[in-house]
């Protein structure tokens, strides 16, 4: 792959995680164009020294990395099919990661399609929320061709620490919803662990301190415990 100063990179998706990751990939001295519906989000990234496109179609262009980092598997799907999408716009040989959270039977349709189109597909998705894109530290768990997964690995260390390749296409999907799982029963017993320290009056603070301290101790409790106290509850990423 060639020296990453001189790699164009499009991102389209610049929301609460995509952009603070093009914003790490633009401070990584990649060359960075962004896209996004709304025109807030296109005008930080510019801001920041990467270059707001009109269009997806404008975006990918001359990018030998495309970047996706959409909600769901619909948005996925409407910004890369069709006659304004990604495959039939980016050049043949690109690279294309998509950072998205999606079904994985999506994925796997995606990337056929994508192959079809001369790209290069990844499916790449990432956890650590809108704290671990801000500070390039996300897990990333990649499907995708092992050599493919080579070429992106430097892009993908822009934005990520713990970057593995976990299987074929839709693999990284799989596994990103397997991570969901987990995270998702954290919260749920962290929040009614919240509830019943609170009901029995205990000193709260003291209390999340020690549990972090045992075996009850998590990524989850670290990050959320002051959240649930605090009843902030403003979303890390859609």
């Amino acid at each position: 792959m060639e020296n990453h100063m001189s790699q164009n990179i499009a991102f389209i998706g610049l929301g609460i995680m995509g952009l603070p990751m093009a914003k790490n990939l633009v401070n990584a001295g990649y060359h960075v164009t962004g896209y996004n519906r709304s025109d807030k989000a296109g005008n930080e990234l510019a801001a920041a020294g990467g270059t707001k496109a009109a269009s997806i179609a404008q975006a990918v262009a001359n990018a030998d990395v495309v970047i996706t980092m959409v909600p769901d598997s619909p948005d996925v799907q409407a910004v890369t099919l069709g006659a304004e999408g990604v495959l039939a716009n980016a050049k043949a040989g690109a690279l294309w990661i998509d950072n998205s959270s999606i079904r994985p039977d999506v994925a796997v349709e995606l990337a056929a399609a994508a192959r079809d189109a001369g790209l290069r597909p990844l499916d790449a998705p990432v956890s650590g929320g809108e704290a671990g894109a801000i500070e390039g530290v996300l897990s990333i768990m990649a499907g995708g061709e092992p050599a493919d997964f080579e070429a992106a690995k430097p892009v993908l260390e822009a934005v990520g620490k713990t970057i593995v390749l976990v299987g074929p296409s839709g693999s990284g999907q799989t596994v990103k919803a397997a991570n969901q799982l987990i995270v998702a029963a954290n919260i749920q017993a962290l929040s009614e662990a919240v509830l019943f320290l609170e009901a029995y009056g205990v000193d709260t603070d003291a209390a999340i301190k020690v549990l972090g301290g045992g075996l009850a101790g998590s990524k989850v409790l670290d990050q959320k415990a002051q959240k649930i106290l605090d009843r902030e509850f403003a979303p890390g990423f859609r």
